[in-house]
């Protein structure tokens, strides 16, 4: 009796154990292209009466790969808001060749006037070239409105960055707490994991992360930089919109747990993700490239400039054709005037659609008699108009924060321009495709790893299914063996 007895226990613990585990392989089947689901497993053991019973649920994992992984879409997602951006930079300046790029609007402004010195006396030419003036002026102020709202729009993107960090904190808390008071051997203990894993999967796009054991399966997090975001509790990220960008000031730092990440007075910055590269774009790209365009504006100015012709002692020069908000002063050289191109225009003096004279460009004078080059007030007079385009080709010293060669002609400055951009966008576009796809192969080493493979799953559910239909047999042997005993008794 006792024989059957142990034989009949241990059928049974059979076709607990194969049931469960059928369990376990349906759940895997069926789950097996769901994101962030890793493989479940039952660990089974037999204890000394010969049952079998099963101990834990583990899943298939690998902290390494998670961790590869992690980065890789950390620094992914910020090279695509990068890319992004400057994409938007160059269709602002424009292909140097392209009819509606600035360097081509000035290259358009310096033929009019050669069309015009061929014939100073046409004041319809005197016309077509300031016509051209205003092109330029107004491309300059779209692309001065351009930059900064590319500045604008990464704050933006800074504050949704943040918010969804915190968001993400919370919920890593939550699974957190939940998974250390879990005991190991729960089949929830797994699903928290995974849980908790696909939270730091979408933490790491926000900005890059670093995790660190702790006891009873719970984790620290901090980031690339080392300051703590969670540590049993959630730490709280802050960051205040800068509502009022101006043209190279840096908008506002990012904190978490008080220390400056991002932004103004970093400590411990951040370097990865979508946070720490809008910052970079608000701070220093965007800011860097708007310095250009002031640079650009400025040298205008400075080519279009009025200078004294009557005796000593000399009248600084003054603005002509183009003015800005400082005129009539002319910008001293090498100095970046933050936001120039934003308020850059064609002086009214020479529009004849705001009343004013456009042989001005000729004559001069706009600024008084002292300014005057055709003293003789001849129609034929070309001196001035000849300058004017000479001086587009001049090279004149630019300032070192532009980032562009100088000296260099104010032509030259906007094809430049629009050169730095393009190469950043071109390296900015090969490092995207480098980054996706060191993604895309990191997640498939995880899937390798932790991930389903349906055909495996089908193969261990036929074996378990002979295992239960096995011990199902055992049941009935031994069934039928204690009924005869039983029929022998009586």
């Amino acid at each position: 009796m006792t024989g059957l007895s142990t034989a009949l226990s241990q059928a049974l613990s059979g076709l607990r154990v194969s049931s469960d585990q059928s369990a376990l392989v349906a759940r895997n089947i069926s789950r097996a292209n769901e994101e962030g689901y890793s493989r479940k497993y039952a660990s089974v053991t037999t204890d000394i009466d010969g049952s079998a019973r099963i101990t834990s649920i583990n899943r298939n994992s690998e902290k390494k790969l998670l961790d590869t992984y992690n980065n890789a879409l950390s620094s992914s997602e910020g090279q695509s808001i990068l890319l992004s951006s400057l994409e938007r930079l160059q269709q602002t300046i424009g292909d140097v060749d392209a009819d509606s790029s600035l360097a081509s609007g000035i290259n358009s402004l310096q033929n009019a006037l050669k069309l015009y010195e061929a014939n100073p006396s046409d004041t319809n030419l005197a016309r077509a070239a300031v016509s051209n003036a205003k092109s330029v002026a107004t491309q300059l102020n779209d692309v001065s409105l351009d930059v900064q709202n590319v500045r604008s729009d990464a704050d933006t993107g800074i504050k949704t960055s943040v918010d969804n960090v915190n968001v993400l904190l919370t919920k890593l808390q939550d699974v957190n707490a939940k998974l250390v008071k879990t005991p190991t051997s729960s089949p929830s203990a797994v699903e928290y994991l995974d849980t908790r894993d696909s939270i730091l999967k979408e933490l790491s796009s926000e900005l890059g992360i670093r995790t660190v054991p702790q006891a009873n399966n719970g984790i620290a997090v901090y980031t690339d930089g080392g300051v703590t975001l969670f540590n049993q509790v959630a730490r709280t990220v802050t960051f205040s919109p800068s509502n009022a960008l101006g043209a190279s000031a840096p908008g506002n730092t990012v904190f978490a747990d008080g220390v400056a990440i991002a932004g103004p007075g970093v400590q411990m910055p951040s370097s990865q993700g979508k946070l720490a590269t809008q910052v970079y774009v608000r701070d220093t790209l965007a800011v860097d490239y708007h310095r250009q365009i002031d640079e650009i504006a400025r040298g205008l100015v400075v080519a279009f400039a009025e200078k004294d012709q009557s005796a000593s002692p000399a009248l600084p020069d003054a603005t002509g054709l183009f003015s800005y908000s400082g005129s009539p002063a002319v910008p001293t050289s090498a100095t970046v005037i933050s936001g120039l191109a934003s308020s850059f225009k064609v002086n009214s003096a020479f529009d004849s659609d705001a009343g004013g004279n456009p042989a001005l460009l000729r004559d001069g004078g706009a600024n008084g008699a002292a300014y005057l080059s055709n003293q003789s007030g001849m129609s034929g007079y070309q001196g001035r108009v000849t300058e004017l385009i000479s001086a587009l080709d001049r090279p004149m010293s630019f300032a070192p924060e532009a980032k562009l060669p100088s000296p260099a002609s104010v032509k030259g400055l906007a094809g430049s321009s629009a050169g730095w951009v393009e190469g950043l966008r071109a390296e900015a576009s090969n490092k995207a495709d480098f980054l996706e796809a060191l993604t895309v192969r990191s997640r498939e080493a995880i899937s390798r790893v932790s991930g389903v493979n349906v055909d495996e799953e089908m193969s261990a559910m036929l074996n378990l299914e002979r295992s239960y239909q096995a011990a199902a047999k055992v049941m009935t042997v031994v069934g039928q063996m204690f009924d005869s005993l039983l029929s022998a008794v009586r």
